[in-house]
């Protein structure tokens, strides 16, 4: 979708004017699906929130309970408003929501834009019934809505991905107009799982936060798929709209201790809202995994009040660590050294790459305040650890690597099923083209690539990839296409590149070292792995000193 297109909310008019309450910084709370599924009951909701008290959870910020999907009666009544589950919750909703504001506590209400909620064939959701269940949801006390995305096309397709009425967003624009006439603030929870075209768009007006992923589950690989999805929200996350990647599964023994620190880090540096998944009931959650919930430094940068996303800075695919950095209010800098590795590793990470000479420095997990570091440093990361730092008092570089020249992919030597595509003006920045370089033996070579001096390079890929893990991500899906770069005839090395932006014509950038250059003229090819697509080029731009 070209970007000069007026957008969906633009033409919905006064839909787009919603001015719903929104938290200035991300939301924190506990919701019942991770742990009970489609199941809760009125004890369930009332245990957790009073574990959310006596743990010191909602002390913290956690003050928000969702009951999620399966509160509801099958019937409306005959008035067409919904009703709860008299057996599961023989209270009602109004007396829960009056327990947890009891509690000094959020109430959380779910429902869904299509016929059905999630997990059911025959709960009803509010397609259609905006209004009165909008009211509803006032009158019993709710404090935000998450709106989820099931049967959003028909009655018996419960996750559709690719249909129109799937993917447009004015089904959870309508509700967001509807929830801004009623007269209590409540917060809203795009739960749209991030499918369509930009997202980034339509969703940061008109929500609080917006599910960027589909579901979360209990496996490592969840973590990064996920992780390669939010890369390119950085472009529309602002105080009051944050990316949702999903709630945590810190405490569901899914995960290592270090594989929960490192999940509890990147959801929190991203400005992911931080809803746990894990029972707070007595004995259920170990008391582990609840410090890591309840690590204060961590907690603080998902709340810093800039409210600014990391960014993925290098990446190192086939070593298998990424850095990230983000900016914190008080000119500091979060540093994140992720090990995606199984095992152990050293690395180097320059201070120069996230525009730092001199640093006081924070080892945020370890609680230990580390002095002032400077130039090269080496850190050496356990197996799936996510090193978190905080510098503050920095001093920046003198001076930072030149660009010596843009290549643009129009210009490249195309092999095999690689094919030039002209885009719009206002598209696949900067340069209005791309490449498609798809299947084996398919390549798009550069010659005469400049450099002033021998060995590796910082270079900057421009680079274009929509391909979505929604159906593949219960299984091997990751968010990415690799791309190998091989510098005048050497061993390809491969770089796995994420998720660049809301549709096949967004571009990212992406920085890598690349070795094997001469003083002179080189040639750099790119190429799918294997027989993988790889992610459209748009070009590339080399950095020298």
């Amino acid at each position: 979708m070209m970007k000069n297109i007026i957008s969906s909310a633009v033409l919905l008019g006064a839909l787009a004017e919603a001015v719903l309450y929104k938290s200035k910084t991300p939301p924190m709370g506990w919701n019942s699906y991770n742990y009970y599924n489609c199941y809760p009951t009125e004890d369930i909701m009332k245990t957790n929130a009073q574990g959310l008290v006596d743990l010191g959870l909602a002390d913290l910020g956690y003050v928000y309970v969702t009951t999620d999907c399966g509160w509801m009666a099958r019937d409306r009544d005959s008035e067409g408003r919904l009703q709860w589950n008299a057996t599961l919750f023989p209270s009602g909703g109004q007396a829960l929501g009056d327990y947890i504001h009891g509690l000094g506590l959020k109430f959380g209400l779910y429902s869904g834009a299509g016929y059905y909620q999630c997990g059911s064939t025959d709960l009803p959701a509010s397609l259609g019934f905006e209004e009165i269940d909008a009211q509803s949801f006032a009158e019993w006390s709710g404090d935000s809505l998450k709106y989820d995305n099931c049967y959003s096309s028909s009655k018996t397709v419960m996750a559709d991905y690719v249909s129109p009425a799937s993917t447009s967003p004015k089904r959870h624009e309508k509700m967001a107009s509807v929830l801004d006439g009623v007269d209590r603030d409540i917060a809203y929870f795009i739960c749209q799982w991030g499918i369509g075209e930009d997202l980034g768009e339509w969703a940061p007006p008109i929500g609080n936060v917006y599910r960027i992923s589909n579901d979360i589950y209990n496996a490592w690989r969840s973590i990064w798929r996920i992780t390669n999805q939010v890369v390119p929200f950085y472009r529309s996350t602002v105080v009051g709209a944050y990316p949702d990647m999903d709630m945590l599964i810190v405490g569901l023994n899914a995960l290592s201790l270090q594989e929960e620190k490192f999940h509890f880090s990147m959801w929190a540096i991203n400005k992911s809202p931080l809803n746990i998944g894990a029972p707070t009931g007595p004995r259920l959650t170990s008391s582990a995994s609840l410090d890591v919930l309840r690590n204060k430094e961590v907690i603080a940068i998902n709340q810093d009040s800039l409210g600014m996303q990391a960014r993925l800075i290098r990446r190192y695919t086939e070593e298998e660590w990424d850095v990230w950095a983000g900016e914190l209010s008080g000119s500091r800098i979060v540093l994140g050294i992720a090990n995606w590795k199984n095992d152990s590793q050293k690395v180097e990470i320059d201070l120069s790459a996230v525009n730092v000479s001199e640093a006081f420095v924070r080892d945020v997990w370890a609680a230990e305040d580390l002095g002032i570091i400077s130039g090269v440093q080496e850190v050496d990361l356990a197996g799936h650890e996510m090193r978190l730092l905080v510098l503050s008092d920095i001093i920046a570089p003198s001076s930072q690597p030149k660009p010596t020249g843009y290549y643009a992919a129009a210009n490249a030597t195309l092999s095999g099923n690689a094919t030039g595509v002209a885009c719009d003006a206002r598209d696949c920045a900067p340069a209005s083209s791309k490449v498609s370089i798809t299947g084996q033996g398919a390549s798009a070579a550069f010659t005469s690539v400049a450099a002033g001096s021998a060995g590796k390079k910082l270079v900057r890929v421009d680079f274009i990839n929509h391909d979505l893990a929604l159906d593949s991500a219960w299984d091997w899906g990751s968010n990415t296409r690799n791309m190998t770069v091989a510098v005048n005839g050497g061993t390809p090395k491969r770089w796995a590149f994420p998720i660049s932006g809301g549709d096949w014509y967004e571009s990212d950038r992406m920085f890598i070292e690349v070795d094997g250059f001469v003083a002179g003229e080189n040639r750099v090819e790119f190429a799918p792995s294997g027989d993988s697509a790889a992610p459209d080029l748009v070009g590339f731009e080399l950095f020298e000193w």
